[in-house]
């Protein structure tokens, strides 16, 4: 049964036109492979993506004007000096200490920390009776 299906095959390409066998206008046609992309197709996507692209950014320039309007955001007050070395570090620890236990204390007028502290430890937490 073998022979007779290798005989069927060489029957079927014997019958297939060779390289050097004359062939009709109607084979000729059918024996490139045809294309699978069309030559303006990638040219047409290109331009549609560059369209979407161009749109989205005039939607953002027509609807929200702030978004591509930058202002300099730089400090706003001048920034402090460079560390230095200190000459003087425990009279400097004693200057600090001073100037938080004056303002500790209140400036004038105004009531002292401690009886603050005393005033709200009576009334408990919560708004000032």
């Amino acid at each position: 049964m073998q022979g007779a299906g290798v005989v069927g095959a060489e029957a079927r390409i014997g019958k297939q036109a060779g390289p050097d066998s004359p062939t009709t206008s109607g084979e000729a046609a059918s024996r490139y492979e045809p294309l699978d992309v069309p030559p303006l197709l990638p040219m047409w996507l290109g331009a549609l993506l560059a369209a979407a692209v161009g749109g989205v950014l005039l939607f953002i320039f027509l609807f929200f004007p702030l978004a591509d309007h930058q202002e300099y955001r730089g400090p706003m007050k001048q920034l402090p000096p460079a560390p230095q070395l200190q000459s003087a570090p425990a009279r400097d620890l004693q200057k600090y200490e001073a100037a938080k236990q004056r303002e500790l204390n209140g400036a004038p007028g105004s009531v002292p920390i401690a009886v603050a502290m005393q005033q709200t430890a009576q009334q408990g937490w919560g708004a000032p009776r």
